[in-house]
């Protein structure tokens, strides 16, 4: 049997997400389009409400990165948050509107 039929490892592949990634991502979502308060993101990620406080240090990193932006007390997806979840989760394998 030869290896020519084999198909070679090219940069199509699909890059499997990091622990902090899938983070990232499902920060991005929860916030969505229009925006939360930091008060109401644990509740939009389906987690308890003392975790609040946590959120600022939550977003911080998708801050620096300029996947989200954060006024007063408010956080909001840039469009190049979005776009940037929109085609790793169509890397991923999900489909359709979010």
């Amino acid at each position: 049997m030869t290896t020519s039929n084999r198909t070679s490892s090219t940069s199509a592949e699909i890059r499997r997400p990091s622990r902090a990634e899938i983070e990232s991502l499902c920060i991005v979502h929860a916030i969505g389009q229009t925006g939360c308060t930091l008060g109401n993101l644990p509740a939009r990620l389906g987690l308890c409400p003392t975790l609040a406080p946590a959120m600022k240090e939550a977003v911080a990193p998708l801050v620096a990165a300029g996947h989200v932006e954060l006024r007063d007390d408010t956080v909001c997806a840039t469009p190049a948050g979005w776009v940037w979840l929109q085609s790793r989760l169509a890397e991923l394998g999900r489909r359709g509107d979010l």
